[in-house]
């Protein structure tokens, strides 16, 4: 059974967070503890201790230094633990570590390989941001110690929890952006910072009225390159639930942590939102020719699909209702439409779900010739068999025979294979 873990962010996400809500939904601690030695090549005291928020228990991270620092943006500049504090200027270490040392850090750890394509494909995506943002080779893009030490306790951890837990899939929520400035070693930037944005080109986020950084390049970096799919929860069968706290409250009181739920996958097909929208009008005023052209404009217009359903309307009057579906891009066409072509004063709509079987088409061989097949299946069952239209016809006139008796030859046919 696929193992799921699905990153609940409506409060944002940090590495550190990230990987204090595994360790506390049951990842092992030892076990991410050394692989973050095996590719430091040096042990680091990282502990958990119990932190809470609107009445949930969850975990916060802790990594120590050998003497107290600001969490620094790597610089060029990956700043994992934003949510804990602001970041002061610092002087450089000697130690400064660049993306490639890391790189060929964790492909000479002997990690699980899981472990380390997960870390690598993350601190890749970090340094490819970061080096679009100051115009350098992203192997280039350079760590500072203790922000490098973060990075790779947060990636590297989180790969490793995810091993030990043994998630095949990952799936994350949209992320909040908020805005204001952070301070760091090159003085003030805007939030989301550049490298954030970067990380998260393609990736859904949605604005938030919140001054303060609660979304770092750390805890982007992990979604955008670990999730193989974005928004609501997956349909899974829970089985643990962690909570990692950062430290900064928002305004309107929300817990500021990240909730990981992991589950085992449902075999069903999943219900979603689509950018498609139903457009309805009640005609009680229109005569069928005017019906007629009203459809000819919405498929013209872009519509996807439009039918017409009788009704009775007030007093007993026969009416028609008018409905279209169009995709986001040509709703406006298609409601521009309804009001060129019918006498309607108003329109009822509705964003659509959707909820798909799979299907394939494939030949198959009768004795009237070989007819394609559409065979649709919903929740690992053949719910449906459809015999092509076109197929049916065709084979009906090289036989000399009615389409009808065509059609029940062919589906005999189907049935049995």
């Amino acid at each position: 059974m696929e193992r799921i873990a699905y990153l609940d962010c409506p409060a944002g996400i940090a590495g550190d967070m990230a990987l204090a809500a595994m360790i506390h939904a049951g990842a092992d601690l030892a076990a991410v503890r050394d692989a973050v030695t095996r590719v430091l090549g040096h042990p680091v005291p990282m502990d958990v201790y119990p932190a809470s928020g609107s009445g949930i228990h969850g975990l916060r991270l802790r990594v120590l230094h050998d003497h107290p620092h600001d969490h620094a943006h790597a610089h060029t500049h990956a700043h994992p633990h934003a949510h804990a504090h602001d970041h002061a200027p610092h002087h450089d270490h000697p130690e400064d570590r660049s993306a490639r040392t890391i790189l060929a850090a964790i492909a000479a750890a002997g990690l699980p390989a899981p472990v380390a394509q997960r870390a690598a494909a993350v601190f890749q995506r970090l340094a490819v941001a970061e080096a679009r943002v100051h115009g350098v080779d992203p192997q280039d893009v350079h760590f500072h110690e203790v922000g490098a030490v973060d990075s790779i306790a947060d990636i590297v951890g989180f790969a490793a929890a995810l091993h030990d837990l043994g998630i095949d899939r990952v799936e994350a929520s949209p992320l909040p952006m908020t805005h204001g400035y952070v301070r760091t070693q090159h003085g003030r930037m805007p939030i989301p910072a550049p490298a954030t944005l970067e990380v998260l080109a393609g990736y859904p986020v949605f604005g938030a009225d919140v001054a303060g950084e609660f979304v770092t390049p750390t805890g982007a970096a992990l979604c955008a390159t670990l999730a193989s799919a974005t928004g609501p929860m997956p349909a899974m069968r829970p089985v643990a639930i962690g909570f990692g706290f950062g430290t900064r409250e928002w305004p309107d009181g929300r817990p500021n942590c990240v909730r990981v739920v992991l589950g085992e996958a449902v075999p069903t097909t999943r219900r979603t939102e689509t950018d498609e929208w139903e457009i309805a009008a009640n005609l009680d005023d229109c005569t069928p020719e005017t019906v007629s052209v009203l459809c000819d404009a919405l498929f013209a217009a872009g519509a996807l699909d439009a039918w017409t359903t009788p009704i009775l309307m007030k007093k007993g009057r026969p009416a028609w209702t008018v409905s279209a579906v169009a995709a986001g891009d040509r709703r406006d066409d298609v409601i521009r439409a309804f009001f060129a072509e019918s006498t309607t004063i108003g329109l009822r709509m509705h964003r659509l779900d959707r909820v798909r079987a799979t299907f394939q088409i494939a030949p198959v061989q009768t004795e009237l010739g070989s007819v394609r097949v559409k065979i649709a299946r919903f929740e690992d069952r053949v719910v449906q068999r459809s015999l092509e239209s076109d197929d049916v016809r065709r084979l009906a006139r090289d036989a000399g025979i009615a389409v009808r008796e065509a059609r029940r030859i062919l589906e005999r046919t189907v049935a049995q294979a």
